[in-house]
């Protein structure tokens, strides 16, 4: 019991300090826990855990988007995004890729449910690429981080000139996008399960754009210290890219669509 009692009492101290630090702007390094530092000299060497740090990121993050985005550290630290944008989306992938290996374990009907991508692509090369987008995940996240990143970038230059760096642009969208790949990898699990409509899943993907819109809108007007029109003009190719994406991967597994119906007297394809 006294060891636990120990580990207990250590995290809350942590926790402690790091609720004292998000207090008071003067003593940051950065608004967003992630990317403080693991270990420092004197008071500050007990600082909280990832875990801790994740959370607190997401809700720094949701609470208070244009603060979040007021200390810009070059040159910036892009293995911190990194990891907290993994952080975030892996574990329920994790989960996802368990239970379709469980069902997969499980059934011995080869027969292939047809659904709306069919039209346009072979089932069984529908089935695969969908499967390797999934196992793709842990590539997907980082080129989705500097694509959409030197795509708001350029955006910025072109609407009168980027005051800070193309890393910077790419931290700031990184960083905006990480409650929306929450949502993506919560959503992913009904929706690989064949178990979410698409109207819902249109309703879900809406609002989460406009999420990666709001947030990133105010990531590029904190970073770059622009006007918040010009920030959310150029918030719009991020969110819209951002909407592709996931709408792709999505439309090859959606079991339906509003006004498509399967071919009459063929529900399966069996190969």
């Amino acid at each position: 019991m006294a060891p636990a009692k120990t580990a207990t009492s250590a995290r809350d101290r942590q926790a402690a300090r790091g609720r004292e630090l998000l207090s008071d702007p003067a003593g940051l390094w950065s608004a967003l826990p992630v990317e403080w530092p693991r270990e420092t000299a004197g008071r500050d060497a007990a600082l909280p855990g990832w875990s801790w740090r994740v959370r607190q990121s997401l809700l720094a993050l949701l609470a208070r988007p244009r603060r979040s985005f007021v200390y810009v550290q070059e040159p910036v630290d892009h293995a911190s995004a990194l990891r907290f944008l993994l952080s975030v989306r892996l574990p329920l992938w994790g989960l996802l890729l368990a239970v379709l290996l469980a069902r997969a374990l499980q059934g011995s009907n080869t027969a292939i449910e047809v659904r709306p991508a069919h039209d346009l692509l072979d089932p069984r090369l529908t089935d695969a690429v969908s499967l390797w987008g999934l196992l793709m995940t842990p590539v997907g996240v980082p080129l989705l981080y500097f694509c959409l990143g030197i795509a708001a970038h350029v955006a910025v230059a072109l609407t009168g000139g980027a005051p800070r760096s193309i890393a910077a642009s790419m931290r700031a969208v990184g960083y905006a996008t990480a409650p929306a790949l929450l949502g993506v990898a919560i959503l992913d699990l009904p929706l690989y399960l064949g178990l979410l409509p698409s109207v819902a899943y249109a309703g879900a993907l809406a609002a989460m754009t406009a999420m990666v819109f709001v947030l990133t809108g105010n990531a590029l007007t904190g970073t770059h210290q622009i006007a918040a029109a010009r920030g959310f003009v150029v918030a719009l190719v991020p969110a819209v890219l951002f909407a592709a994406t996931q709408a792709a991967r999505a439309l090859l597994v959606l079991p339906e669509l509003p006004g498509w119906a399967p071919p009459q007297g063929m529900p399966y394809f069996v190969p």
